[in-house]
């Protein structure tokens, strides 16, 4: 911080655009274990990784809106056998942000967004995989800010709420290809990442 202490004037006027990759901090590479008495064993290992890119264009002063992806990619494979859990989804969808002021390079701003896409489960167990595909709804409000380093590129922080809504279709042939299932999440998160704005 006292290294660009010097009041920076970042792109944030209209005709100006702006790009970003954020990340809610859920990457992760990890090894489950049990212990037992003296006795210690690996159970699993997970694996887990979230990536948000962005882009948007400033219609006015202080707002752009544009399109965001959300991409996520999780497995979890146990020790003593085969078994094999994997998550995949991806979400596309429009955004909008609201930088409030500019205080030395420091940009609050107040952001919304929401998507649909699509994702995959899949469990294999002693050699035979279920697979489940399902639809989703997402949508997020927060607010955070932007740290300008330069006039161009800047370290970005946002915290909020985010609701999904995923309708499953299990296709396992035991039970019906019509039965559908919908789950509800919603909690807070943290996001952090990297903007880089330029200028018309």
């Amino acid at each position: 911080m006292l290294l660009f202490s010097a009041v920076v004037s970042a792109q944030v006027e209209k005709a100006s655009w702006l790009f970003g990759g954020s990340s809610n901090l859920e990457f992760d590479a990890s090894t489950e274990k049990m212990k037992s008495g003296s006795t210690t064993n690996e159970v699993s290992k997970y694996t887990d990784f979230d990536f948000r890119p962005q882009v948007g264009y400033f219609v006015i002063d202080k707002l752009p809106v544009g399109i965001f992806m959300d991409i996520s990619l999780d497995k979890q494979k146990m020790s003593q056998s085969e078994d094999e859990y994997t998550w995949t989804s991806f979400v596309l969808g429009p955004f909008a942000r609201y930088y409030i002021t500019n205080l030395d390079g420091f940009m609050p701003f107040a952001q919304v967004s929401a998507g649909i896409g699509a994702g995959k489960n899949s469990y294999t167990y002693s050699g035979n995989t279920s697979d489940s595909k399902y639809t989703t709804f997402s949508f997020g409000i927060g607010i955070g800010g932007t740290y300008f380093v330069t006039e161009n590129v800047g370290f970005d922080l946002l915290i909020g709420y985010k609701g999904d809504q995923e309708k499953y279709k299990n296709e396992s042939p035991e039970r019906s290809e019509t039965e559908e299932t919908t789950y509800k999440y919603g909690g807070i998160g943290l996001n952090l990442g990297i903007i880089v704005s330029l200028g018309k």
